[in-house]
């Protein structure tokens, strides 16, 4: 567990980072000579920070899916084999009947 949360905050630096460079190179260009371009500027700042908020939700809802899937299993193991066994079965029913076509 202790490699997917070092790999899971890598990520999220990885983001940051490239959002950070993004927003940076968007900066360095002149685009106050040029209404268009001002406009262009501004859209482009804010879809960074929609994606920014919206990478952090996500990696939020899937850090809590993660640990909510992680208590289940501990919780009830036999329960988790017994639906990864039929979930195996049916995909395997299904693979071997499309296959036989």
């Amino acid at each position: 567990m202790r490699m997917r949360k070092a790999n899971t905050a890598n990520l999220s630096d990885d983001l940051n980072r490239l959002l950070n460079d993004l927003r940076d190179v968007l900066a360095s260009k002149t685009h106050d000579a040029d209404a268009t371009a001002s406009q262009l500027y501004s859209k482009a700042v804010a879809t960074l920070e929609k994606a920014r908020s919206a990478s952090s939700a996500a990696l939020n809802e899937s850090k809590a899916a993660v640990q909510s899937v992680d208590t289940y299993v501990h919780d009830s193991p036999w329960r988790a084999v017994g639906g990864a066994l039929a979930v195996g079965v049916l995909l395997g029913f299904f693979w071997c009947g499309r296959n036989a076509r």
